[in-house]
């Protein structure tokens, strides 16, 4: 099966936010293998080159912070292999609107919708500012568009947890009025060594997921996201293997070039004896 997405974990311990969600504050330590050299990201993306259709940089950490990320940058403009990049919404140091052009998606992390919530679950950047970066995106996505140019989509990542449920509509409905392509939902998801206390501060029920499955639907833009996956685990082997075709195409490649082709974070942040790193129980397929 040809290789179509290459998921780089450039920089899992670089970051300016410190979100406490982030599967490196539940564990407590950093990831340990530091940044990735950019040698190993380019081996990976010449090797698959052929194939594929875009790059992730880093699902931990800010990828805007990697180092070489102007390298990547311009490696990827020569190969024609598009971006598709989830950022806090800082843009440090970038140009959104050359991000623009060489990415397929550009997700920006969502994790409430008021400066109280915000302090919280995105320390170090205001909900004022960050409204501002999203907002000045959208006009330069739209200015690209106006003169027939390629313009990744714009998209919001939202992770729903306790502290955010109630603000959910109004996200849905921001994201409307300004022209958000897409929303991701994806309920929180926790290590199996965490805390009973930190689950109960931010773990949502099943009941309150499904229901915002049902209440979190859009006519005006994509609503996609682990919410709105409907199979959940099943200890059936072929099950399992069926499930697991959602990632059949994708790699993972870790900082010191090892490969990985399972997405499950307590197989690569958490325990690998807990029961949550069994396909079984994995926490990748949603409600």
């Amino acid at each position: 099966m040809p290789i179509t997405r290459l998921t780089l974990l450039t920089n899992p311990d670089k970051c300016n936010l410190h979100c406490p969600l982030c599967f490196l504050n539940q564990r407590g330590t950093k990831f340990g293998m530091g940044e990735m050299p950019f040698e190993i990201a380019e081996t990976a993306i010449q090797k698959y080159a052929a194939t594929l259709k875009e790059i992730i940089p880093s699902t931990m950490g800010e990828p805007l912070l990697y180092s070489h990320f102007g390298d990547l940058l311009e490696l990827c403009e020569t190969l024609k292999i598009p971006l598709n990049i989830t950022t806090n919404g800082t843009f440090p140091g970038i140009s959104v609107s050359h991000l623009l052009r060489v990415s397929s998606d550009i997700k920006i992390s969502c994790m409430g919708f008021s400066e109280e919530t915000f302090h919280e679950m995105m320390p170090g950047v205001s909900f004022d500012s960050w409204k501002l970066n999203v907002l000045a995106a959208v006009a330069m996505r739209d200015e690209l568009r106006k003169k027939n140019e390629h313009s990744a989509t714009l998209s919001l990542q939202v992770t729903l947890h306790k502290k955010n449920v109630d603000e959910a509509a109004a996200i849905l409905d921001f994201a409307e009025q300004i022209g958000i392509d897409r929303i991701k939902w994806n309920p929180a998801v926790f290590l199996g060594d965490v805390a009973k206390q930190f689950r109960e501060q931010y773990e949502l029920s099943m009941a309150e997921l499904l229901a915002l499955r049902e209440k979190l639907k859009s006519a005006r833009l994509y609503s996609s996201g682990s919410l709105f996956f409907k199979n959940a685990p099943s200890t059936q082997k072929n099950s399992i293997e069926k499930k697991c075709r959602r990632f059949e195409n994708e790699l993972w490649i870790l900082p010191d070039g090892s490969v990985e082709h399972c997405p499950n974070p307590e197989r690569r942040f958490g325990n690998a004896q807990n029961v949550a790193a069994l396909c079984s129980d994995c926490p990748m397929y949603g409600p």
